[in-house]
C-alpha cells in the first residue's frame, strides 16, 4: 500500500461514560463529534441485528451542552426505522430506567476522532 492510499476509518469502542465525556468536551469547546451507541439484542421484544440495533448520536444533544436549560439525546437508527428518537427516555444508563434499552457498545469513528482531538488536548490543559 502507498502512502497515498485512502485510509478507511475504524470503530473506536468506548465506555458510554467515555463518549459523554468527549462529548462535552467539545461542546465546551464550540464543536460537535458523532457517536454510536450498539443496544443488546435482549433490549427488544424481537429480534434485530446489529444495525437495526444501532443509533447514532451526536454530542450537539442537550444532554452534552453546557448551561442547556434541558437533556435530551437524539438519535436515529442506522436502519432507518427510527429517525428521530429521544434516547435518553429509552435508555437504562438514563431515564429508561432497570427495564430500558442496555448498551453493549459505544463507538465513534477514527476520522471523526482524529479531527477533534486536539481539543482533547486544549481542554486538559484548561482544566489544570
Amino acid at each position: 500500500m502507498n502512502d497515498n492510499a485512502i485510509k478507511e476509518p475504524r470503530q473506536i469502542n468506548m465506555s458510554y461514560s467515555e463518549m459523554t465525556s468527549k462529548f462535552r468536551a467539545v461542546e465546551r469547546m464550540g464543536e460537535h463529534l458523532p457517536g454510536y451507541i450498539v443496544f443488546t439484542a435482549d433490549s427488544f421484544g424481537l429480534p434485530y441485528d446489529e444495525r437495526s440495533r444501532t443509533y447514532g448520536l451526536s454530542s450537539n444533544s442537550k444532554a452534552f451542552q453546557p448551561n442547556m436549560g434541558g437533556y435530551s439525546i437524539y438519535g436515529y437508527c442506522l436502519d432507518g426505522t427510527d429517525p428521530c428518537v429521544r434516547l435518553e427516555r429509552y435508555m437504562a444508563a438514563e431515564d429508561g430506567g432497570k427495564n430500558g434499552w442496555k448498551i453493549e457498545r459505544c463507538y465513534v469513528m477514527s476520522d471523526d476522532l482524529n479531527r477533534v482531538a486536539h481539543l482533547f488536548k486544549c481542554e486538559r490543559h484548561h482544566e489544570r
